[in-house]
């Protein structure tokens, strides 16, 4: 039987902690956009002419934003939450390449 090094379980340890906190930070993003969510302390875009507001605006109002993903009615909550699950979905996959080639 082969034993974990101490260098293996460092390792282990620090992908567990990784994961915990970053799991941990989505949910609590997640209850803080559900408390949040059609009411008044949604954030106001600025829809002023600038450029950068601009494509912002036009960044929500994508259909992935508007009619695809949508568990909020805040275009804003839904692109967070896409990117959020987008980077931990990147992230996963990385991890469990990772973990997969530093087999021996």
């Amino acid at each position: 039987m082969n034993k974990l090094t101490s260098m293996d379980k460092a390792k282990s340890f620090n992908l567990k902690r990784s994961w915990i906190i970053s799991i941990g930070i989505f949910l609590l993003v997640q209850v803080i956009f559900f408390l949040v969510d059609g009411t008044v302390w949604e954030p106001n875009i600025n829809d002023s002419n600038d450029f950068f507001p601009r494509m912002f605006r036009s960044i929500l109002d994508w259909e992935l934003f508007t009619e695809w993903f949508t568990p909020y009615s805040y275009p804003f909550f839904n692109m967070a939450m896409f990117i959020h699950i987008t980077a931990l979905v990147i992230t996963t996959i990385a991890d469990v390449i990772a973990v997969l080639f530093s087999k021996k």
